[in-house]
């Protein structure tokens, strides 16, 4: 089935209510850092929930929440309302809040917060200049207001925002900005508005300012996280505003964009610009608030941890990786949020994966605290105490745990189709021979990463069942179909493992009939082969368990031999995986018949020759030109004492001393030389 025919018919013509099957781009986990933001909606305590805190302290209403958000590189919340020590708290329509509240956010983990948004101005200028104070010097960033004594000074565009791990830093360029003020009067023009018309309904395109600062952000820095307070309240799907606002920015060089204001979960979307993806959550919902009375129609004690995943590669490229979410409810009389547990009514659970185009679960984050010093991993490796030498990382991680498929699957259907990794990803050749590709062999198959794909389709097992019945019977022996018609199947059973692990994108068609094999302890067992998989049937295992897959993974000999790219012994024994089979009317296999290959033994023989030969040659011509040089210096000499003789009048001894040292053979020249002069003297005398 195709990712197309998978999605539940839309009701909308954005697509807004169908799964979202693109998410967690996680690469391929090598040479790469990740790092993870945790978003929340907004952040206005009613006056019961002051009432609370009052009573049991401000970091009271985040103890459930609080290890969720330390887990993370980077937390942030909306925060809706002012913090005005000298004035009375309050609650709805006009929020003014214990400034005891900021230093409880950033012990609960919180390091940013937008303060653009309709309630920073309720308590004016003076609760905003105040509420600026109180988070400085509770330690926490905000973007999208300045104070009233900046006047006509330029507002700082974006705010920089690095994260370091493992001594990597990403840089973020935080950008606020909000429908309006609720009518509230800005005369220091304080707050970021993001659309023409700050009138509630009456939005407009977004502003140039916003999208002049979105562009700068993305000029300067690595990843650039928009905050929109837009929207309407209790609605669960955008507007055409909002949608064409997001689309507007993510244009304009957007990454990441986080909504609040609709008090209600809204739907997650990728925007594509130009091949960039921009993520966009359109309503986060709630934080900390008490809006319980509408959870029946509107979920609005209903909300999440939204996680969102960046990886910095070692090139040096910067991506968003995706999302994953941890559902929360507001407890505790609505007064608190917690993780959603197991007894929380289903149609929540269903609710919330609906909203984030989830539904099957897929990246609910589970609701059991993480350990103190780990991080929620958008991304998250595998790691088999059995085989813990090799992790399985980025999308192969995924694909462990859906089989290709739309939803999680348990552990054990992994290691029954798949098995243990057998190393860490590496770079080589694919299937088809001609494109390289990152690959993690497993077990029982030969994963390959297809960057270019959508999801499920990034890892695709190879042919492997081809490769390995290719390299025990010799080519030109399948027995390929294309149908699972008729007897596809060898056994009725093979046919059901098949259709419960993956089907046809899983194991692809079958290429053998029943075969017998023996296997390593000498049993004789019945196979059949698929394009991707060896099916075994082992008779004395349990009924369910009876069905096995081969571990073709140890028996491959590598790409290199399967793309002819390696000379091998066509003679190798195949005892290790059993040497016989036999298939029906088909004759009886033995091994590999392909034969002896001479052609390297040739080629080194040849080029042995032609060594040998070409330094006896060089031997050769070396001693040619050392005996003409003694030659002729033996010549030299037999002149120079013919002279001295004839002045002399004496014969020449033969005994010379050479003006260098001289072969012998040279010397013995010079000696029969002036012998024959001799001779030719006492002739003519």
């Amino acid at each position: 089935m195709s990712a197309a025919e998978a999605r539940p018919p839309s009701q909308r013509a954005d697509g807004l209510d169908t799964p979202l099957l693109q998410a967690n781009a996680c690469g391929v986990g090598a040479d790469e850092i990740h790092f993870t933001i945790a978003a929340t909606g907004d952040t206005f305590p009613h006056e019961n929930i002051q009432r609370v805190a009052e009573a049991n302290g401000y970091d009271y209403l985040f103890d459930y929440v609080r290890p969720y958000l330390q887990a993370a590189d980077l937390a942030y919340t909306n925060f809706d309302g002012a913090m005005l020590a000298s004035s009375p708290s309050s609650g709805y329509p006009n929020f003014n809040f214990n400034p005891a509240l900021a230093p409880a956010l950033k012990n609960a983990g919180i390091d940013v917060v937008s303060t653009a948004n309709n309630h920073i101005l309720d308590r004016g200028p003076e609760g905003l200049d105040a509420t600026i104070r109180v988070l400085d010097e509770a330690g926490i960033a905000y973007h999208g207001t300045v104070p009233s004594s900046f006047g006509a000074q330029p507002r700082p565009p974006f705010l920089t925002i690095p994260l370091v791990r493992d001594g990597i830093t990403v840089t973020i360029g935080f950008i606020s900005a909000t429908w309006g003020t609720n009518g509230i009067p800005d005369p220091y023009n304080q707050v970021n508005l993001l659309y023409q018309s700050n009138a509630y309904g009456e939005q407009g395109g977004v502003r140039p300012s916003v999208l002049d600062a979105i562009a700068q952000a993305a000029a300067a820095t690595d990843v650039v996280l928009v905050a929109a307070h837009w929207g309407f309240e209790y609605e669960f799907y955008p507007r055409s505003s909002q949608i064409e606002a997001a689309q507007a920015m993510a244009a304009a060089g957007a990454d990441i964009i986080l909504g609040a204001q609709p008090h209600t979960l809204q739907p997650v979307d990728f925007i594509d610009s130009g091949g960039r993806k921009t993520l966009v959550a359109y309503s986060l919902a709630n934080f900390i608030a008490s809006q319980g009375a509408f959870q029946a129609t509107a979920f609005s004690a209903t909300s999440v941890i939204f996680y969102v995943g960046i990886a910095r590669s070692a090139d040096g490229n910067v991506r968003v990786t995706g999302y994953r979410y941890l559902p929360t409810l507001h407890i505790d009389n609505d007064t608190r949020p917690a993780p959603i547990v197991a007894q929380t009514p289903d149609t929540v659970i269903t609710h919330v994966r609906t909203i984030l185009r989830d539904p099957s679960g897929i990246l609910q984050v589970p609701a059991a605290p993480p350990p103190a010093d780990e991080r929620i991993e958008v991304c998250p490796s595998l790691q088999f105490a059995e085989a813990p030498q090799y992790g399985v990382p980025g999308d192969f991680a995924q694909h462990y745990r859906t089989l290709g498929g739309l939803s999680d699957r348990p552990p054990t259907d992994a290691l029954r189709v798949l098995g243990y990794p057998l190393g860490p990803v590496t770079r080589e050749l694919a299937g088809d021979c001609q494109t390289e590709l990152s690959v993690l062999l497993t077990e029982r198959q030969r994963l390959e990463w297809h960057a270019a794909e959508a999801w499920p389709y990034r890892v695709q097992g190879s042919q492997l069942g081809v490769a390995v019945f290719e390299q025990k019977y010799g080519p030109g022996q399948m027995d390929r179909r294309t149908s699972l018609d008729g007897d596809a199947f060898a056994d009725p059973r093979f046919q059901r493992f098949y259709e419960a692990m993956g089907g046809l994108s899983m194991f692809g068609f079958p290429i053998s009939r029943l075969l017998i094999e023996t296997d390593d302890a000498g049993v004789q067992r019945p196979v059949q082969y698929f394009e991707r998989a060896r099916f075994e049937l082992d008779e004395a295992a349990e009924a369910g368990a009876q069905v096995k897959l081969g571990l073709l993974g140890r028996e491959y000999k590598g790409i290199a031999n399967q793309c002819g790219l390696l000379e091998t012994a066509a003679s190798t024994s195949f005892d290790r995986v059993g040497s016989t089979a036999t298939l029906g009317s088909m004759p009886t296999l033995q091994g590999d018949t392909a034969g002896f290959n001479w052609t390297p033994w040739l080629l080194i023989l040849l080029v042995t020759v032609l060594v040998l030969g070409g330094l006896t040659y060089l031997a050769y011509r070396r001693e040619q030109s050392r005996r003409e040089f003694y030659r002729k210096r033996a010549y030299q000499r037999r002149a120079t004492l013919r002279r001295n003789t004839a002045q002399s009048k004496q014969p020449p001894s033969v005994e010379v001393t050479p003006a260098r040292q001289a072969n012998p053979k040279d010397d013995d020249l010079l000696s029969d030389l002036l012998q024959m002069d001799d001779l030719n003297r006492r002739e003519r005398e």
